[in-house]
């Protein structure tokens, strides 16, 4: 399931100007091109560039990220892609795996449910701003998507298992991924559409009550949640075509959307 080093160093750049980098098992890594130096973590490196200190909603993003970071370690059931699930299998086998994939905001899971359908031969690298202290049974590299540190066409599929939702720029992060796909390859998302008129629980757990939420966001893990009619109209942005869609009723207050683009 894992990628090699070599492997790996054959479609990694340089997330800030897309230049030349090698990776190695015991040291920072350097662009040869722009000299930007990355992190060495304990199982990944730390790809993300010093560019994205520039969006005007870092700081809330942080603080979503610290969030969701605390959800992962306090229940990792209910808010990681572990375990035996219905809809993790479904989402597996309307993506169609196949070759390598890149799965953008991969959570800090050893392997996401979601992979289990595949075959031996698939191979996957995680993109996460929260991995890296911990090992994967899948290549993770700790990097966002608006700036994937990828070549361009790496890619057979590029999937977002509800994560789209948690990113800074959601059309910019979908041009990257439409960047680093094959011409032939395909874009899988899922997204996760809630009403706004469903009911809280009438009591959430301590761990729960205890996070912030950053000023101006729909809740504490998302800045803005996303509509199936938010993500067709970013879709519409990047000059990609919507060739498959399947729509679930979870609940009346819930929908599972998945859907594949071309590239």
């Amino acid at each position: 399931m894992k990628v090699t080093l070599s492997q790996l160093n054959q479609i990694i750049a340089c997330p800030n100007c897309k230049g030349s980098i090698e990776l190695q098992e015991d040291r920072d890594a350097e662009c040869a091109r722009c000299g930007e130096t990355y992190n060495k973590l304990p199982f990944s490196w730390e790809l993300i560039p010093e560019a994205l200190k520039s969006f005007e909603l870092l700081e809330a993003w942080e603080q979503l990220q610290r969030n969701g970071l605390v959800s992962y370690e306090q229940d990792p059931e209910n808010n990681l892609s572990v375990g035996e699930r219905e809809d993790c299998r479904a989402f597996s086998v309307f993506c169609g795996y196949t070759g390598l994939v890149l799965d953008v905001g991969c959570g800090i899971q050893a392997f996401p449910s979601y992979f289990s359908n595949a075959n031996n031969e698939v191979r996957y690298v995680g993109i996460d701003p929260l991995v890296g202290e911990s090992e994967a049974k899948y290549t993770q590299i700790r990097s966002v998507g608006e700036f994937m540190p990828f070549a361009d066409e790496s890619f057979d599929r590029v999937i977002f298992a509800t994560s789209l939702d948690h990113v800074l720029d959601p059309i910019k992060t979908l041009s990257e991924a439409k960047r680093v796909c094959k011409s032939d390859g395909a874009i899988a998302i899922w997204v996760g559409e809630k009403s706004p008129d469903a009911p809280k629980p009438e009591k959430s757990p301590e761990w729960y009550e205890n996070l912030e939420k950053p000023e101006g966001a729909d809740d504490v893990f998302h800045y803005r949640r996303l509509s199936l009619e938010d993500v067709r109209s970013f879709i519409s942005q990047i000059d990609c075509r919507i060739i498959d869609e399947e729509v679930t009723a979870v609940d009346e207050y819930r929908k599972r959307c998945f859907l594949r683009l071309s590239c």
